[in-house]
C-alpha cells in the first residue's frame, strides 16, 4: 500500500510541475551545416545563404522528401545544388520533409520574389 501512496505522489508532482518542455516554434534561421526538419526546425519559404568561403569545396544544399542514414541516397533529393557562387537561395516548400545544408554559412528566410510577367505571376 505505501508504494502505491509514493507512487502516487510523484505521478501528482510530475501533473503539477509539467512532464516536459514545450517544443520551440520552426525558425527562420539556420545557423550553419545540419539537417533541418521542415515545420519542427524551420519554416518553409525562400532562403539565403551568403555561399562558401572556402572555394575549394563549395556550398551543398538538399530539399529532402526522406530522412533516413545519411541522407546521401539520391532518390530522397527533391532538388539540391553545389555551387561557389554566392549568395545562395533555395525555396523550401512545405511539403519537403528536411533540408541539408553544408558550407553555405548561415541561412536566413528572405521575403518572397516580387512576382514576375506583364500579369503579374
Amino acid at each position: 500500500m505505501r508504494m502505491l501512496v509514493i507512487a502516487g505522489a510523484m505521478a501528482s508532482a510530475a501533473t503539477l510541475f509539467g512532464a516536459g518542455t514545450a517544443a520551440a516554434e520552426p525558425a527562420d534561421v539556420m545557423p550553419g551545416d545540419g539537417l533541418y526538419m521542415v515545420g519542427v526546425d524551420i519554416l518553409p519559404g525562400v532562403w539565403e545563404a551568403p555561399g562558401t568561403t572556402d572555394l575549394a569545396y563549395g556550398c551543398d544544399w538538399r530539399r529532402l522528401w526522406k530522412v533516413e542514414g545519411d541522407n546521401t541516397n539520391m532518390q530522397y533529393i527533391i532538388g539540391n545544388n553545389f555551387t561557389r557562387l554566392s549568395p545562395v537561395r533555395a525555396v523550401i516548400k512545405p511539403t519537403d520533409v528536411a533540408f541539408k545544408t553544408v558550407s553555405c554559412g548561415a541561412w536566413r528566410r528572405v521575403a518572397q520574389p516580387p512576382p514576375t510577367g506583364s500579369a503579374g505571376f
